[in-house]
């Protein structure tokens, strides 16, 4: 009888460990498919960062094109500018 109680307990035992074990292997399961997920994100997080790293550089790109216009108007004012100055001296000097 006493053997019985034994066997008893510890198949009650055996069930309950077997249960743990399946619920482990759902979280198992479902840890794998979250450091799936994971990878999955980091992967589009680091296109995404070099998408729009590009678009900065287009950016500041564009923003530099008014300056250099600027500077180009300024460089055509001052030969403008210089140009007539050397003309009228040589024409004042001739005269």
């Amino acid at each position: 009888m006493d053997i019985e109680v034994i066997i008893e307990r510890h198949e009650q035992r055996i069930k309950t460990l077997e249960r743990d074990i399946s619920a482990m292997k759902e979280v198992q399961t479902e840890i794998r498919l979250m450091n799936e997920t994971l990878v999955t994100l980091a992967n589009e997080l680091k296109h995404t960062n070099e998408h729009l790293a590009r678009h900065e550089r287009k950016i500041d790109e564009i923003d530099s094109l008014p300056k250099q216009r600027m500077q180009q108007i300024i460089t055509a004012v001052i030969a403008a500018l210089s140009g007539g100055l050397i003309s009228t001296i040589i024409g004042m000097i001739l005269v």
